[in-house]
This record gives C-alpha cells, sequence and structure tokens, in this order.
C-alpha cells in the first residue's frame, strides 16, 4: 500500500535509547481531546509496556476547569478506580524539545479490557469495521492555528506577528522570532511527515501539512503534531490555540479531515476512470454517508462553543449540510486531484477536535453510507451559503448535542460507554457557559442600562 508504514517498536526503541532518552512520558487523550501522561524512567519501560501505567479513571470526566464531572459513568459510578495506559511502543517518538525524553502513545485499559470510550479504542473499532468490508482507511489532518502572546495586562492575548495580508508566506518578514521555523524543525525530527507549511489569511494564523497515512497512525501522528505545537510556543512565553475563533477582531481557523479508502492491492477505491466526475460508486456512498450524520456527528467535529462562531462567521466553515467538487463553501468537499489523491473533506472540525473521534465518527458515517448504498445528490456549485432547501448545519453546542442523541446510529456505533460520558461533559460546558456573564454582556449593557 501507497501509505508510509510506522518503525517497528524495537527500531523505535533501539533509536531512542541511541539518543540517551532517559525518561518516557506514556500519552493517552481524554474525551475533550486534552493529552494526559505520566513518566516513566526508560529503564522500566519493557515493564510498563507489559502492565500499564496506573491513573485514575475518572481522569476521563474532568473538564476544560480540572473539575470531575458527575453523570458520566467513569467517576463515582466506578468507585474512582484504576485504569492503566499500556504504551504502543511502536508510537515511541524521541521529543526534540525537552532533553532526553520520549514520548509513547498509550491504549486505556479497565478492568482487564480495552476501555471502549477511550478514543484512540474507538478509531481502532471504526478502522476495524471498515477492514470487514475490504477496505483500509486512509487520512490527512489539515489544522490551522493562531499563535498568540499574552497581554502586559494578563487578561487577553495580541497576535504573535501582526502582519496582515501575507497568506501563504512563510519567511522571516512574518515568522519575526524564528518559532515557526524552530516548530517546523521538530516536527521533523519526531519523524513525522511533514509536507508543507504556510502562514494562513490572517496574522499569526498558521497551518503544517502532514502526509496522509493509514487512519491510526495519521491520528496518533496528528496528536503529537498539536503538541509539539503547544508545547514548543509555551518554551517561547507563547500560546498555540486551534480554536476555531479565538480573537475577535480576526478570522477562524479549520480543520479539515481528508479521508481515502484503499483495497487489499495498494489502489484508491475512491476512484472511478470512467466515471464522469472520476468518482467510484463506492465513493459517492461513504460521502452520503457523512452528509446523512453530519449534524450527528458536529459535536465531536465541533466540540467546544467557541466552534460554532466559524459556523456563523460562514467563512469557509459549513452553513449547511451540502457537498461539491473543490467548493470551500461546503460540508464535504471533494478536491480535483484523482488516482491515489482522490479523497473527500469533511471541513466540519476545528481543531479543538479529538483527532481519534474525528476520524472515528466520519470512518462509522461513511460505513453507513456503504452498507446502505445510499446517494448524495448532485454536488452543489456556486456557493452553498446562498441556498435554502438544505440541512442547517447546529449552530451551538447545545444543539449539536441535542443531534447526536437523536442520532440512533451513532449512538449504537460509538457505543453506549462513550456517549453517555461525552454527552454529559458536553451538556456541563454548555450549561456552564449559558450561565457565565461574558466580557461582551458588560461591554454591551453595564453602562448603558
Amino acid at each position: 500500500m501507497a501509505v508510509e508504514e510506522r518503525e517497528s517498536a524495537d527500531a523505535r526503541l533501539a533509536h531512542a535509547l541511541d539518543a540517551g532518552v532517559q525518561r518516557v512520558r506514556i500519552h493517552f487523550t481524554d474525551l475533550l481531546g486534552v493529552s494526559r501522561n505520566k513518566v516513566v524512567p526508560i529503564s522500566v519501560l519493557d515493564e510498563v509496556a507489559e502492565d500499564g501505567i496506573n491513573f485514575c479513571i475518572s481522569a476521563f470526566c474532568v473538564d476544560h476547569a480540572g473539575e470531575v464531572i458527575d453523570g458520566t459513568g467513569l467517576g463515582a459510578e466506578v468507585e474512582f478506580r484504576d485504569a492503566q495506559a499500556i504504551p504502543d511502543l511502536s508510537t515511541l517518538t524521541v521529543v526534540p524539545w525537552e532533553k532526553d525524553t520520549a514520548i509513547a502513545i498509550g491504549d486505556v485499559y479497565f478492568e482487564g479490557e480495552p476501555l471502549p470510550a477511550s478514543p484512540r479504542q474507538l478509531l481502532k473499532r471504526a478502522c476495524e469495521e471498515m477492514e470487514k468490508r475490504g477496505y483500509t482507511a486512509v487520512a490527512g489532518h489539515e489544522l490551522e492555528f493562531f499563535l498568540l502572546r499574552p497581554n502586559s495586562d494578563g487578561d487577553g492575548y495580541e497576535q504573535y506577528a501582526k502582519q496582515p495580508g501575507l497568506v501563504y508566506t512563510l519567511s522571516p518578514s512574518v515568522d519575526t522570532e524564528g518559532v515557526l521555523r524552530e516548530m517546523e524543525d521538530a516536527v521533523g525530527a519526531m519523524g513525522l511527515p511533514v509536507v508543507g507549511s504556510n502562514q494562513e489569511y490572517f496574522g499569526s494564523q498558521w497551518e503544517i501539512n502532514l502526509r496522509y497515512a493509514e487512519a491510526l497512525k495519521a491520528a496518533d501522528d496528528a496528536h503529537l503534531f498539536k503538541l509539539a505545537i503547544k508545547e514548543i510556543a509555551a518554551q517561547h512565553g507563547l500560546v498555540a490555540t486551534f480554536m476555531g475563533k479565538p480573537v475577535q477582531e480576526l478570522g477562524t481557523s479549520g480543520y479539515h479531515l481528508h479521508l481515502s479508502l484503499w483495497n487489499s492491492s495498494g489502489e484508491n477505491v475512491l476512484e472511478d476512470v470512467d466515471a464522469p466526475d472520476g468518482l467510484s460508486a463506492l465513493c459517492r456512498h461513504f460521502i452520503a454517508g457523512q452528509l446523512e450524520h453530519a449534524r450527528g456527528m458536529t459535536a465531536i467535529m465541533a466540540p467546544t462553543i467557541n466552534a460554532y462562531k466559524r459556523f456563523l462567521a460562514m467563512a469557509f466553515g459549513p452553513w449547511n449540510v451540502t457537498w461539491g467538487h473543490d467548493n470551500r463553501t461546503v460540508y464535504m468537499r471533494i478536491p480535483r486531484e484523482r488516482g491515489k489523491g482522490t479523497r473527500v473533506e469533511n471541513r466540519a472540525g476545528d481543531g479543538t477536535a479529538n483527532a481519534y473521534l474525528a476520524s472515528a465518527a466520519a470512518i462509522f458515517a461513511g460505513i453507513d453510507g456503504i452498507d446502505r448504498e445510499l446517494d448524495p445528490g448532485e454536488p452543489v456549485t456556486g456557493v452553498s451559503y446562498e441556498l435554502e432547501d438544505r440541512p442547517m448545519m447546529p449552530f451551538s453546542l447545545a444543539e449539536a448535542i441535542d443531534a447526536l442523541e437523536a442520532d440512533d446510529y451513532f449512538k449504537k456505533v460509538l457505543g453506549e460507554q462513550f456517549v453517555k460520558a461525552f454527552v454529559a461533559m458536553k451538556r456541563n460546558e454548555a450549561s456552564r457557559f449559558a450561565s457565565a456573564v461574558t466580557d461582551w454582556e458588560l461591554r454591551e449593557y453595564v453602562n448603558v442600562l
């Protein structure tokens, strides 16, 4: 298959030892996409790889503010017992920005079995289901982020580099302190498959693209990439954020998930050279499945309060559930490349999405389209925002959670444990925001009413 193969665990361990690694950070991602970890000396890595390392299962139900959320099924309901993170040594990666340190991504086990709600486990299940149908899911993650500096008052952020209008530029004129170059070098040194980088439309907005790979490896790569960007920024006193709209005066950042399907002969089965548009019937079913479940999986693709400001801005984020060829106003864009480059691009996410969950959701949605031979209808031409006869995207986190709970197929394939925990956490988040007094409200009302 024409996708990159992961090095063996033995080769990665030998490389780490040759590099003088003394400690290994065992990472796993929680339901919110936060990377949790424990650190072990490399001398005990073999033991940890066999038995795992303990952590409280309730780490999965800690919110962004550090509080354990009730009603998830993973807290008091299971007596706050231990789970284990067992490192996948095929992910062992030397960290360039931290001396003598490596990272390994772990799989989470509870009561001796893989934890069904674990995002990495969910993606493994989605890939296995696709493989039962004879196809390997291949993914590419296209992530945009802003680089910001805390302001002198300590109550907000300003741009790292403010030069406007230099989209598709990356030079000292926009990377004024060389931080982006350091990030590029670090991500490359980790062995992540960088294929390009550039400034995006707004000053201090960036994109570093990674080459596609089999879906699990691609999600691991995206996880490590985001970790590298945020930690290197922090070492420079900066904040790297993948939020959809972190600054009122600036635009939005997206997370575009590219997917294709390959057969055992290494052929991209989304292509049909005899079809007028070059897309196979299988591809159309795969597209239709994602359209069918677009609203249901929005809470996973856009999992924060802030993410919905991107839809409302109509700034190359989806407004309604549509598809089209090389059209950046639709939900599902089909790039013009064919051959091995034939793929579908889901444009619903922002970078706050968990790469494992986003991939799993899109693959499961595509499976339903394939199994039921769904038809996506005709592709949209022109600006899709002007259409009034298509299903609308959810425009708030609360609405998206309702859509997830209304999608019986999604609840079934994602599993009761995940849905219960995820919905409980996200409803709590939406409720806390609804009762919060914001700076906007004070600016708008306090002096005049």
